[in-house]
């Protein structure tokens, strides 16, 4: 005899197991479970907001895409991450957003010997960030960081020394520039220190144009903290990722006008300079054209500028 239409199927009762979860476990059992690259996911949760489940196979990473999904569900069941979608412009839904959840802050709290947050707090970080306008901006930049992981990981000269997100960064910088990202990336013994602006088209070109003054104050007051002695010798980058070479071609037109990183050095200042890309897909590749130029150049082709 068939089911009744509302008697529920076993898949049915299986994907309901799935989106539902119980109360958290208990923290001291929990910390037992959690492996060093779950450690690992609690810091950059906390660093970067917001991850997708394949910048998370990256960045950490996992063999496959499967297996980071699999564990990220594991995790998401003892409340370790929070995680959301939107609907996608076709009407399906986008993959899963994760942010720390009240385990996640919990555990990473209790490694800092800190007081975590309030649940209530935790799940009010998460809403809010599930419908931050921003948001599209956020995992833009972690899909460069995602990317330029997986090249260095694939490579015996590469390494991503340094990847600081927008908070970190801003810090890094004293407040006089706030980069999306502050990144170290050594390649063929060279050193690269970047400050990265992810644009997305939200904003004028002019306020765009406007951040260099930030970062000419930047180089005045000696340059991001980080890796202080390489720029001594070699300065420091600022790099522009935008959405389509026809806003890449205005906005160099406004950054030649306002460049300050030639002449403009005054006695002491750290050199800086300048690049700028729409094609993030593999950012250490060919892909980067500084300006006054018009050849593009691969990342560590600027490192060694």
């Amino acid at each position: 005899m068939p089911d009744h239409p509302n008697t529920p199927t076993p898949n049915t009762r299986a994907r309901r197991r799935v989106r539902h979860r119980g109360r958290a476990a208990d923290p001291v059992e929990l910390a037992s479970r959690l492996t060093e690259r779950d450690r690992s996911l609690l810091r950059l949760l906390d660093e970067h907001r917001v991850l997708t489940s394949g910048q998370i196979a990256d960045l950490l990473p996992f063999p496959t895409l499967n297996r980071a999904q699999r564990r990220l569900l594991q995790l998401w069941h003892w409340h370790v991450p929070d995680r959301f979608r939107h609907p996608a412009a076709n009407g399906a839904l986008t993959g899963w957003r994760y942010a720390l959840g009240v385990a996640g802050h919990g555990v990473l709290a209790a490694m800092r010997g800190a007081t975590p947050p309030r649940p209530h707090t935790v799940r009010e970080q998460v809403l809010r960030l599930a419908t931050d306008p921003r948001l599209a901006h956020l995992l833009g930049i972690n899909d460069v960081l995602a990317a330029l992981t997986r090249h260095a990981r694939g490579s015996e000269d590469a390494e991503l020394r340094l990847w600081h997100g927008e908070r970190s960064a801003a810090t890094d910088c004293g407040g006089l520039a706030r980069p999306d990202a502050l990144i170290v990336y050594r390649e063929h013994g060279a050193t690269l220190v970047a400050c990265y602006e992810h644009d997305t088209g939200t904003e004028p070109l002019t306020r765009v144009a406007d951040k260099l003054d930030g970062y000419a104050e930047l180089a005045r007051a000696g340059g991001p903290h980080p890796a202080r002695e390489v720029q001594q010798r070699h300065g420091f980058w600022v790099l522009f990722g935008l959405r389509s070479p026809t806003r890449e071609a205005h906005l160099r037109e406004r950054l030649s006008a306002a460049d300050r990183t030639g002449a403009a050095l005054a006695d002491g200042d750290v050199p800086w300079h300048i690049a700028t890309t729409s094609d993030l897909a593999t950012p250490a590749g060919p892909v980067w054209l500084p300006l006054h130029t018009r050849q593009r150049r691969r990342l560590a082709d600027l490192a060694r500028t």
